[in-house]
């Protein structure tokens, strides 16, 4: 029988065995972390910005669907395209032109206002995200090394949360005050600093900087398909499933979001002022969630924090349609963030680490893609059936849905193989040496 390739371990760089480097020794990684960081606290900036401009010109609900469809669109079409540009191409310009791209649609949004244009302009930012996004998570894992991605994912899924709730309080203060288009150019001034940061980043990955690299896979230079990145993922039946069953679970999580905002308001009669102090209930949970997932370190530890994170983010979400105040609600928001943030953290490096690190580009494309085509399907079905049924009676029925989920991947991976696929400059002395 053949048995996994093992290899020593020791102390890195003179660190003592027990106690992890720090992953800030990555000089890169001060660079990428800080920028986008900026760069979520103006996309959660923008989101409230646009959404309050299409409120305020009468956009109605259907309006504030069309939004978020322009939002969601180009990176379900740009699945194909944009992975195979992740993998092909030097990532440096790849970056800097994809960036650039949305600073140029950031300041379109602030210079002009009429709501056809904002959709415009949404989509171009959102083809801009659609080429960016792949590209820098298959570029980080190459900055801080595969060993310390679990610690990077949840340090970025931690900063996502409280960038959400700091770009929250920045749009409600910037829009009051200053209005909509001070609040976009900000964004746009964001978007610049991760533009700074791409040029200045030192590591590379595609085009001719994968020559150099022992044991790289031939660049692959057909013409891109729509499903290259679905392709590959099948070929690992772990995480292949975990991905085939998340999708439902999204398509709950995102519909009962569509209605969130009922809850709080109308059957819990809560002020703006306490749903946005919801938001923030929920954030502080995720940033816990991903703190605590960060800190597994093996495929199979991972696999178990998907599954009780997702349980966990299930039952969350039903007993929050029970909720009788405002109070228990909060509880009920946290639970889900510690849920919710632990489970995305633990898949994360799942999604990054397993695939060969020459087509992690088309992977991680392929799986926004699908993820963004499965919030417009929750989109149309969380409108449409909350207002037949009312929010408290999605959030139950959401809950016990996403929880059948859960049990159906725990019963699909029983038995399942979970060795770590081996990193090419692991396998490769020792294929030599064969």
């Amino acid at each position: 029988m053949k048995q996994p390739l093992q290899t020593a371990t020791r102390p890195l760089n003179g660190t003592p065995r027990g106690r992890r480097p720090s992953i800030w020794r990555h000089r890169d990684l001060r660079l990428v972390i800080p920028a986008l960081t900026i760069s979520l606290v103006g996309d959660s900036l923008a989101m409230i910005a646009l959404i309050l401009r299409v409120h305020d010109q009468g956009g109605g609900t259907s309006g504030i669907a069309l939004l978020m469809v322009a939002f969601a669109l180009p990176t379900v079409l740009a699945m194909g395209v944009a992975g195979h540009i992740a993998d092909r191409f030097d990532s440096r310009p790849v970056l800097m032109v994809s960036t650039s791209v949305q600073v140029l649609a950031c300041a379109g949004l602030a210079s002009f206002g009429n709501r056809w244009s904002t959709y415009a302009f949404v989509v171009l930012l959102q083809w801009g995200q659609a080429v960016s996004s792949p590209t820098w998570g298959a570029l980080t894992p190459r900055i801080a090394g595969d060993e310390d991605m679990g610690r990077v994912i949840s340090l970025q899924r931690s900063l996502l949360a409280a960038s959400g709730i700091a770009g929250a309080a920045l749009a409600g203060l910037l829009v009051g005050t200053h209005g909509t288009a001070t609040a976009l150019w900000v964004d746009c001034g964001t978007f610049g600093a991760v533009v700074l940061a791409a040029g200045l980043v030192r590591t590379r990955r595609g085009g001719r900087h994968e020559a150099s690299r022992r044991c790289a896979e031939p660049v692959d230079v057909a013409r891109p398909h729509t499903f290259d990145g679905l392709r590959i993922l099948r070929r690992d039946s772990l995480i292949w499933l975990i991905f085939c069953w998340t999708i439902p679970f999204i398509i709950v999580l995102e519909g009962v979001n569509v209605v969130e905002v009922f809850l709080v308001r109308d059957d819990l009669g809560a002020s703006p002022t306490t749903y946005g102090l919801l938001e923030a209930f929920f954030g502080t949970g995720a940033v816990a969630g991903s703190w605590a997932a960060g800190r597994l370190a093996t495929d199979d530890s991972r696999v178990r924090g998907v599954l009780i994170g997702s349980a966990g983010t299930a039952l969350s979400i039903a007993f929050a349609g029970l909720a009788p105040t405002v109070a228990v609600l909060a509880v009920c928001l946290v639970l889900l963030g510690i849920f919710n943030g632990g489970a995305n953290t633990a898949i994360g490096p799942l999604y990054v680490l397993r695939p060969a690190e020459a087509e992690r580009g088309r992977v991680l494309a392929a799986i926004n893609g699908v993820s963004r085509a499965g919030s417009i399907l929750a989109l149309g079905l969380g409108g449409l059936v909350g207002g037949w049924l009312g929010p408290r009676v999605i959030f139950v029925a959401g809950g016990v849905c996403a929880l059948m989920v859960v049990a159906a991947l725990a019963w699909s991976l029983r038995g399942l193989d979970r060795t770590p696929r081996l990193p090419e400059e692991v396998l490769a002395p020792a294929l030599g040496a064969a």
